[in-house]
């Protein structure tokens, strides 16, 4: 448990770094915190308990902004049987490289999703006998009088119950086949055009995007516009007979070795407040100015968002809690979401919880019950109000996009949404969202026309406008849940009703 007030809160990490060495020592192991900055410091920890303990250091850290010199050192640490050797790692670790087998598997913090633990725990308990072995720690804020909602509820702990309990009974998150994936159309491309030394337009699209091809749900008219747009950019062109070639530019990208990568990492944000710049931030979600962010244990407001220097320009915000912003980590599918509710629900005990994990839940419950917040929908909360759906994050996305559609700000957090409510009451809330519900969904570059930070995927930046938000929308909001559950709420107005001030 953690005190605010403690400076980075470095009293929590030190205790379980401090588990973690009497546990882990002697064994080969990896442990994935959420972030490579934690990678950083629980490496950094758990090596001077090794100084400490005058024994050899044998933990390793691995993620992708180190060289790869330093990344090859740590999987060969990890294959050789002279000496044991644990590696600190994001997902760089998750899959297709060969470590060898490990003892166990540590989870620091709520996982990204059941499918990333599930794959993190299947790379222990490879050997005839052994049984995979997986260990959690989560840290929560100790409880006072300021406590926010997510204190109190003690999210963390609960969140990474439910993935958990999901876990043992073998159910993950479905794999994605929606979505218009353009920046991966970008890559194919350009690589077609490499092997083929160029093509027609028609011979394009007939090879990627006619059935069966990888890209079917493409139509003629935004391939056109694809094509239209990186002929702008330079990174097409044809020749006399309209053959599509690399451009200038195209040509630089094809042939730098970074181009056979298909994925990128979260882009880092550098936080800057009145000139001062406060650190970065991996930002995975989209961002609109007048967000709340939580940063550095306090709350700012968005002012300005630079995307073309990575710049977030924020000021600190006054009045209301701490919002419950998703910064980082997987997004969260709806059935976690409704596990949590129905943890907070049952009375019972979880066998896998320690006896601190068990009473975090149990805090978690009580508040949960003092706050009835089984029968309430939304929540008064002085200038915003919660819209707690127990939806996954592109449902709820999608909510939160519908309103800002409609000139309200509304912004994506762990319970559902954050609404500013700018004078409104609550019922002309609960109106806008029964009005929302009642309408179909508005087209993508309407619904989306506010929004910054759309960037996703390696090739996204070369997209126009209108494909980089139809390529966000297909692939991160699900408007058919979103309005499904409005529909559903809103025909029932006493669950709207049974919200008040807390």
């Amino acid at each position: 448990m953690r005190r605010k007030n403690d400076p980075e809160t470095e009293r929590a990490p030190l205790a379980i770094a401090q588990h973690m060495f009497k546990a882990l020592r002697g064994s080969n192991n990896l442990i994935f915190p959420n972030s490579r900055r934690e990678v950083e410091r629980y490496t950094h920890l758990l090596n001077g308990l090794c100084e400490q303990a005058q024994v050899p250091g044998e933990f390793w850290p691995h993620h992708g902004s180190l060289s790869k010199e330093i990344r090859y050192e740590t999987e060969a640490a990890l294959k050789q049987r002279e000496r044991t050797a644990t590696a600190v790692c994001t997902s760089t670790l998750e899959l297709g490289i060969d470590i060898g087998a490990v003892k166990s598997v540590v989870q620091i913090g709520t996982p990204p999703s059941v499918a990333s633990l599930r794959q993190r725990l299947g790379r222990s308990g490879r050997r005839e006998g052994e049984p995979a072995i997986l260990r959690g720690y989560v840290i929560e804020d100790a409880l006072d009088e300021k406590a926010d909602l997510g204190a109190r509820l003690r999210l963390d702990t609960v969140q990474t119950a439910a993935v958990i309990s999901l876990l043992l009974e073998n159910w993950f998150e479905p794999p994605a086949v929606q979505g218009a994936h353009y920046s991966t159309l970008v890559q194919q491309l350009l690589s077609s055009i490499a092997q083929y030394g160029g093509l027609q337009a028609a011979e394009a699209y007939r090879l990627l995007c006619t059935t069966p091809a990888p890209f079917e749900q493409v139509s003629k008219e935004a391939f056109a516009e694809l094509l239209r747009t990186l002929g702008q950019a330079e990174i097409l062109t044809q020749d006399h007979s309209r053959l599509l070639l690399h451009g200038r530019i195209g040509d630089k990208i094809v042939n730098h070795y970074s181009f056979y990568a298909a994925f990128s990492s979260d882009d880092e944000f550098r936080i800057v407040s009145g000139g001062k710049a406060l650190g970065t931030l991996p930002v995975s979600q989209m961002m609109t100015p007048g967000q709340r962010i939580l940063f550095g244990g306090r709350t700012w407001v968005i002012e300005v968002i630079d995307e073309e220097h990575k710049t977030i320009h924020v000021a600190p915000a006054k009045g209301g809690v701490p919002p419950l912003f998703n910064g980082g980590g997987g997004r969260v599918h709806s059935r976690v979401r409704q596990r949590m509710h129905d943890l907070y629900v049952a009375k019972d005990a979880l066998p896998f919880l320690d006896r601190t994990a068990q009473r975090f839940l149990d805090e978690g419950r009580d508040a949960f019950d003092t706050l009835a917040l089984a029968d309430r929908v939304l929540l008064d909360q002085g200038n915003h109000a919660i819209l707690l759906t127990w939806l996954g994050d592109s449902a709820n996305e999608a909510i939160a996009c519908l309103l800002l559609s409609r000139g309200v700000q509304a912004f994506t957090g762990r319970l559902g949404i954050e609404i500013q409510r700018a004078g409104r009451s609550l019922e002309e809330i609960e109106d806008l969202l029964a009005d929302i519900g009642s309408e179909p969904a508005p087209p993508v570059d309407e619904l989306l026309a506010k929004a910054s930070n759309l960037v996703r995927q390696k090739w996204d930046g070369l997209l126009s406008p209108h494909l980089l938000r139809e390529s966000y929308a297909s692939s991160n909001l699900d408007l058919d849940e979103a309005l499904a559950w409005l529909r559903a709420t809103t025909l029932n107005p006493s669950s709207l009703q049974a919200s008040g001030a807390t």
